[in-house]
Protein backbone atom coordinates (compact mmCIF):
# COMPACT_ATOMS: atom_id res chain seq x y z
CA UNK A 1 0.00 0.00 0.00
CA UNK A 2 1.22 3.48 -0.83
CA UNK A 3 1.93 5.58 2.27
CA UNK A 4 1.26 8.96 0.64
CA UNK A 5 -0.69 9.41 -2.60
CA UNK A 6 -1.20 12.84 -4.15
CA UNK A 7 -3.31 12.73 -7.30
CA UNK A 8 -4.14 15.45 -9.83
CA UNK A 9 -3.67 18.23 -7.26
CA UNK A 10 -4.58 21.79 -8.25
CA UNK A 11 -3.78 24.55 -5.77
CA UNK A 12 -4.40 28.28 -6.06
CA UNK A 13 -2.99 31.05 -3.89
CA UNK A 14 -5.37 33.95 -4.31
CA UNK A 15 -5.86 34.09 -8.11
CA UNK A 16 -2.53 32.39 -9.01
CA UNK A 17 -2.70 28.77 -10.15
CA UNK A 18 0.40 27.37 -8.39
CA UNK A 19 0.09 23.58 -8.73
CA UNK A 20 -1.43 22.02 -11.83
CA UNK A 21 -2.44 18.35 -11.73
CA UNK A 22 0.48 17.26 -9.53
CA UNK A 23 0.71 13.52 -8.86
CA UNK A 24 3.14 11.91 -6.40
CA UNK A 25 3.29 8.55 -4.65
CA UNK A 26 5.53 7.60 -1.74
CA UNK A 27 5.76 3.95 -0.77
CA UNK A 28 6.65 2.61 2.70
CA UNK A 29 10.37 2.92 3.54
CA UNK A 30 10.88 5.20 0.50
CA UNK A 31 12.63 8.55 0.75
CA UNK A 32 11.57 11.23 -1.73
CA UNK A 33 13.23 14.57 -2.42
CA UNK A 34 11.54 17.53 -4.11
CA UNK A 35 13.91 19.48 -6.32
CA UNK A 36 13.17 22.53 -8.43
CA UNK A 37 13.91 26.16 -9.02
CA UNK A 38 12.53 28.97 -6.88
CA UNK A 39 8.81 29.34 -7.39
CA UNK A 40 8.30 25.83 -8.79
CA UNK A 41 5.75 24.88 -6.08
CA UNK A 42 7.80 22.69 -3.71
CA UNK A 43 6.72 24.52 -0.55
CA UNK A 44 3.16 24.87 -1.82
CA UNK A 45 2.94 21.10 -2.31
CA UNK A 46 4.22 20.43 1.21
CA UNK A 47 1.94 23.06 2.75
CA UNK A 48 -1.03 21.50 0.97
CA UNK A 49 -0.16 17.97 2.14
CA UNK A 50 0.22 19.29 5.71
CA UNK A 51 -3.19 21.00 5.54
CA UNK A 52 -2.08 24.64 5.56
CA UNK A 53 -3.51 25.14 2.05
CA UNK A 54 -6.65 23.62 0.59
CA UNK A 55 -6.53 22.03 -2.86
CA UNK A 56 -9.03 23.23 -5.44
CA UNK A 57 -9.02 19.80 -7.10
CA UNK A 58 -7.40 16.40 -6.64
CA UNK A 59 -6.87 14.15 -3.65
CA UNK A 60 -4.34 13.52 -0.91
CA UNK A 61 -4.39 10.16 0.86
CA UNK A 62 -2.22 8.96 3.74
CA UNK A 63 -2.20 5.19 4.31
CA UNK A 64 -5.36 4.95 2.21
CA UNK A 65 -7.37 7.61 4.08
CA UNK A 66 -8.25 10.91 2.43
CA UNK A 67 -6.65 13.81 4.32
CA UNK A 68 -7.26 16.79 2.03
CA UNK A 69 -9.20 19.43 3.92
CA UNK A 70 -8.42 18.07 7.39
CA UNK A 71 -7.00 20.47 10.00
CA UNK A 72 -3.20 20.49 10.28
CA UNK A 73 -3.19 18.88 13.73
CA UNK A 74 -4.92 15.77 12.37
Amino acid sequence: MTTLAVRDLDVFIESSHILRRVTLEVDPQEVVCLVGRNGAGKSTLLRTVMGYLAPRAGSIAFKGAEIAGHPTHE
